[in-house]
This record gives structure tokens, C-alpha cells and sequence, in this order.
């Protein structure tokens, strides 16, 4: 070919491959499609967990750090056997259980607490009083007393302790009995010992005010009890936690008396007596009888009952008492805004022996009635609901005395005669000798809070040649359903709770 015949290409083509040849060479990939996130478990069981704490000056919301969350796990009922499902965390607040079938599971908390409930979205919340970070120490605290002011003292005097910012409740008890009549205490030495089987450091620089209470010993009739006379609050006390001894002082006042009236018709409670368990009696005149306690709410009623902050009245009557009209007399050193719940408990027991001829020892069993106080008061006090009726296991009769045909019975009751109950409490316990072999002894293995009326024992709670007694208590719980909520079982105040005992049941 004639070099005349090639020519260059025209500028306006190359100038047109070169940009697309270089875009091809320069493009991103094309992208991936989105990650979508899987389908949302239809038969999913979705719950929160969140920590209020109950403080003097109001709530406020913690992470929950008390490690519930990773003991939660999900028993599916299959038969006669069951399916475990794992949690799976959603957030610092929220969990989840997937592939629960409709229909009645197992929540389980640690290792022997169980609800039984067929709701889909659970409420672990819990009401706690106290700030966090407390100390606490295991031992008694030392305490050294300056203070006057006090009601004549007879010689069993002992005061009562509460410091809500720090969780703490319990007693003063003094070294050494005081002169009977005196009024005042200098340098007289005592020790804290808490309701909680743990010592609160109180710490003011944290908030925490301190009231010491004076308790008297009074009657009413065949009445006897202890009530909150007089009153010394301290905003500047320190517990120490080596041991030594911390100062407590200042001038306890006087506080105004309060009247409660009474009708207390014991015979309501007598005549549940038998259904409690055929051999239940009263407890002897030396033990702890038929109770009333007056105790007060911190911070109000709005969230229930908040924890624990001692007793403005204790008191008891002999088991043989009958219906009584009382008049009482106390004094209340709190805010005006916190509440007083009133209650009254009548405890029985039921004697029980290991088989076949092993030691011997009695089992408690209660019946209580509880309401805000003036609520309480305005009424008469009586029974509103009687234990649950014809307690089988296995299609047995439960409150004889038999051996079971296997480690997972199924437990079945009917309902009171007397009221409604929202909830029962099935609760195992295990025989065996105390160590000096002379007296039975009960340990709590498992608890099962349910709303039925049948409960069927999982696999690994009940073991091979041991024996059992099983109490069943009915409960009152309005405006709140334990098996969505089971953490605020503590925080009711109109409630009523009425137990049967099975009688001992022994394994294969």
C-alpha cells in the first residue's frame, strides 16, 4: 500500500476511545447487594431488663448490673420432657428467646426458679432501694452511742436502723443492758447488725441520712408489741469499715402519737386451718405466733413497696386468741410522702418426719393479708382468700405421705374455696438430717411462680432417694400479673397469700 494511503486517525476519535477505554479501567466494581437482616422469629419471646433504684431524693434508672440476663434461659415442654432455648442478647436492656411454640414455657432464672407463663413480651424490671455502689462489710459494725432524749429504757432496749440511700435496715444492739429508766447513753458501746445478713456502709457524703429509732415495749389486752416512740435522724453519719468503733450521737425527739383501731377477726384464718394441711396447729406460745407489722414505704406507694426499711409496729398474739378489737399507739418519723403498708400474718406448722423412721422437725406455713394502711384499717381484717384445695401429684392425693413414680411429678391443685387467686407459688423443698442427726432440716430447691393450676417438675431438680414436702400458696396479687412481671412480687401492697403443705414425698 502506498504510504500516501495511511493516514493518522482524526483527533476527535482518539480523543473519544481513550476516556472510555480509561473509565473502563477505572470504574469501581459494581457493588454488593445490602445485607439484609433475617427475618424476624415469628414464635420469638422478647422481654426488657431494667434496673430502677429508689433513692431519698427520687428514682433513677442503672444498668443492670446484678447478672440475672445471663442466667435466663427458656424450658419448652415436649411431653414429657423439655427443649432448652438459650437467650440471645439484644441489648444492655433487652433479650430474647426464639423458637417458643404458643402456648405455656418454662422461664428460668439461675438454677431453681421458674415462671410459668405463655406471654410473649416479658417485664424484668426491679424496683431496688439504695444507691449503687454500696459497702458492705460481713461482720457487725461497731457503733459507739452519745445521745439523749430517749423514753425510759428498760433493760432489753435496742434501737431500730434505716438509711434508704444505702439499702440498709437493721438493729442497734448494745453491749451491755442500760440503767432500767435512764434517758440517756454516753459512751455506751454497740454494734449494727443488718436485716440483710450484710453490713451497709452509711456514708453521708454519698447522700446517705441515717434515722435511729427508739422502739417501747406496750400492750393492747392479750396484744404484745413494739412501737416506734421517738426518733433521731443524722445527716452526717459515717459508719466505718476497719472496725473500729464509728460514733453515733445527738438528741432523739419526741414523736406524735399515732390511734389505729383494729377489728381483727382471727377466726376467718382459724377456719382455713385443715386445708392448710390436716395436721397444721398453731405455733406454741414461745415461738413467733399470729403477727401484725406496720412498716413504712420509702419514697410512696406509686411503684409499690421498695425495698426494706424496718418496722414502725411488731406485734403478736397467742394462738389461742380469738377475734380482738385493738387500739394501738405509734409514731412515724418519715417524710409525709412515704407510705405505711399494714399486714398481718397467721403462720401455722405441720410436722414432718424423714421416712421411715428418721428425725422429725415442723415445717412453716402462712396465711397473710396486706393493704395500704388506711385501707387496711378501714375494715375489717380477714381473710380474703383460703389455700388452694385438693393438692395430687401425679393423680395421687399430695398432703399423704408416698413415694413418687418418678424425679419429674406433675403437681395439680383446685382452686380456694374462699376468694380468687392471680398467681400460685410452688415451692420444693428437700429433707435431710442437721448435722447432730436429732432434728429434720428444709432446704429450698426450686421455686415455680405460675398462673395455672399444674405444674410438671423439669428434669435435674428432684433427685433418686431423697424426700420432699411441697408448698403451694395461693396469691392475691390486683392490677398486676406475676407472670408478665414476676420481679414484683415484692413491691405488691394489696395482696393476699394463703399456703397448703403436701405431706413428705420420696423419690425412686
Amino acid at each position: 500500500m502506498p504510504i500516501s494511503t495511511l493516514r493518522p486517525r482524526p483527533l476527535w476519535l482518539a480523543a473519544l476511545l481513550v476516556p472510555i477505554c480509561l473509565q473502563t479501567l477505572a470504574c469501581d466494581p459494581k457493588p454488593d447487594p445490602p445485607v439484609l437482616p433475617p427475618p424476624e422469629d415469628p414464635n420469638a419471646v422478647r422481654g426488657q431488663r431494667i434496673i430502677h433504684r429508689r433513692l431519698e431524693t427520687g428514682d433513677v434508672v442503672a444498668l443492670d448490673n446484678t447478672g440475672v440476663r445471663s442466667t435466663l434461659s427458656v424450658l419448652v415442654p415436649t411431653g414429657d420432657t423439655f427443649e432448652v432455648r438459650p437467650l440471645v442478647a439484644r441489648d444492655v436492656d433487652t433479650f430474647q428467646f426464639n423458637n417458643v411454640p404458643p402456648g405455656p414455657y418454662y422461664l428460668k432464672r439461675g438454677t431453681d426458679s421458674y415462671v410459668i407463663t405463655e406471654h410473649r413480651q416479658l417485664n424484668l424490671d426491679v424496683y431496688l432501694l439504695g444507691r449503687e455502689g454500696v459497702v458492705t462489710v460481713p461482720g457487725p459494725i461497731p457503733v459507739t452511742l452519745n445521745v439523749d432524749g430517749l423514753s425510759p429504757m428498760d433493760a432489753y432496749q435496742d434501737f431500730g436502723v434505716v438509711a434508704p440511700n444505702a439499702g440498709a435496715a437493721g438493729v442497734l444492739s448494745l453491749n451491755s443492758a442500760p440503767t432500767p429508766g435512764a434517758t440517756s447513753l454516753g459512751g455506751q458501746g454497740a454494734v449494727y447488725q443488718s436485716a440483710f445478713g450484710r453490713q451497709e456502709i452509711i456514708d453521708s457524703s454519698k447522700g446517705d441520712r441515717l434515722y435511729v429509732l427508739q422502739k417501747l415495749r406496750r400492750t393492747a389486752g392479750s396484744f404484745n408489741y413494739f412501737a416506734t416512740a421517738r426518733a433521731l435522724t443524722l445527716t452526717s453519719a459515717m459508719f466505718r469499715s476497719d472496725g473500729q468503733a464509728s460514733p453515733v450521737g445527738g438528741t432523739f425527739n419526741e414523736l406524735s402519737p399515732r390511734q389505729l383501731t383494729l377489728d381483727w377477726r382471727r377466726s376467718s384464718f382459724e377456719v382455713h386451718r385443715a386445708a392448710v394441711h390436716p395436721s397444721a396447729v398453731s405455733l406454741t406460745e414461745s415461738s413467733v405466733r399470729h403477727s401484725l407489722i406496720l412498716a413504712p414505704a420509702v419514697g410512696g406507694l406509686e411503684k409499690g413497696v421498695v425495698g426494706y426499711a424496718g418496722e414502725l409496729l411488731t406485734g403478736n398474739l397467742p394462738a389461742s386468741t380469738q377475734d380482738v378489737t385493738l387500739t394501738l399507739e405509734y409514731g412515724n418519723p418519715f417524710p409525709p410522702q412515704w407510705g405505711v403498708v399494714a399486714s398481718v400474718v397467721h403462720r401455722y406448722q405441720v410436722p414432718v418426719r424423714l421416712p421411715p423412721n428418721g428425725p422429725s422437725g415442723t415445717l412453716g406455713v402462712s396465711m397473710k393479708e396486706q393493704a395500704e394502711l388506711s385501707v387496711f384499717a378501714s375494715r375489717p381484717v380477714e381473710a380474703r382468700l383460703s389455700p388452694p384445695t385438693q393438692l395430687q401429684v401425679d393423680g395421687a392425693p399430695a398432703q399423704d405421705e408416698r413415694t413418687l413414680g418418678s424425679l419429674t411429678p406433675v403437681f395439680t391443685w383446685e382452686p380456694p374455696s374462699l376468694g380468687t387467686a392471680d398467681a400460685y407459688e410452688l415451692r420444693i423443698f428437700r429433707l435431710s438430717a442437721s448435722s447432730a442427726g436429732d432434728v429434720v432440716q428444709a432446704e429450698t430447691v426450686a421455686t415455680f411462680l405460675t398462673a395455672q393450676r399444674r405444674v410438671r417438675v423439669p428434669p435435674g431438680v428432684l433427685q433418686s432417694k431423697q424426700a420432699y414436702v411441697v408448698r403451694i400458696g395461693a396469691m392475691r396479687t390486683p392490677g398486676m400479673d406475676l407472670t408478665r412481671t414476676p420481679y414484683q412480687a415484692d413491691a405488691l401492697v394489696d395482696t393476699s397469700l394463703a399456703e397448703a403443705l403436701t405431706g413428705v414425698l420420696s423419690t425412686p
